[in-house]
């Protein structure tokens, strides 16, 4: 078995707010914790956030909200005001993601729900939202969580329905732009949108 990383989600609370970079001291505002213990009961995501984003909450706190399309998933985070992009340390790997700020542990450092494509995702600080754009790099595939973290967690039954409905009207829609899908219904259990009808195109 392997030990997984214990991520501390609450690292950013003792962060302290600051106009002036300057006065930021990035080596005493984080803590480790000593006392989490870890539990492998796995733990399914419905609650939605803002535009109907997916939302990951750990002890009553949202920690990140997430969507997805046939192309790209996206990582919503709020960071503490005072926060800046030179601050953060984000680092986008083929199947890893880290979220922190320079020198200190990291926020996040977890496994992405899917392979991506390091060289065309990037991320950005704006309007004070962290928004982390990661490109898959298989399209149309559907992603159960934008993380795998230590609990596992996932999507629900519903959830997954719904998410595959979308990733399949926004196929139908890239290769018939003349229609409009929006109404679309389906009988039955919604199709995988990746290998329907031969597989989806334009890699």
């Amino acid at each position: 078995n392997v030990n997984r990383l214990m991520v501390d989600y609450r690292k950013f609370d003792n962060i302290g707010d600051s106009d002036d970079e300057d006065e930021y001291d990035s080596s005493s505002k984080v803590s480790i914790p000593t006392n989490v213990k870890p539990t492998t009961i796995p733990v399914q995501m419905a609650k939605k956030g803002k535009e109907g984003r997916l939302k990951f909450d750990f002890n009553g706190r949202t920690i990140y909200e997430w969507d997805q399309s046939l192309t790209e998933v996206n990582i919503y985070i709020d960071p503490p005001p005072g926060i800046k992009s030179q601050m953060l340390d984000i680092v986008i790997s083929h199947r890893h993601l880290r979220v922190g700020l320079k020198n200190t542990p990291p926020f996040i450092d977890e496994d992405t729900g899917g392979p991506v494509k390091p060289q065309e995702s990037m991320w950005m600080l704006m309007d004070g939202e962290i928004n982390i754009n990661l490109q898959k790099m298989n399209k149309a595939e559907m992603w159960e969580s934008a993380l795998i973290g230590k609990n596992g967690e996932t999507i629900d039954e519903f959830t997954k329905e719904e998410v595959r409905k979308k990733l399949m009207l926004e196929r139908f829609q890239e290769e018939h732009p003349g229609f409009d899908f929006s109404g679309a219904e389906f009988n039955g259990q919604v199709p995988n949108a990746r290998d329907f009808m031969g597989g989806v195109k334009h890699f």
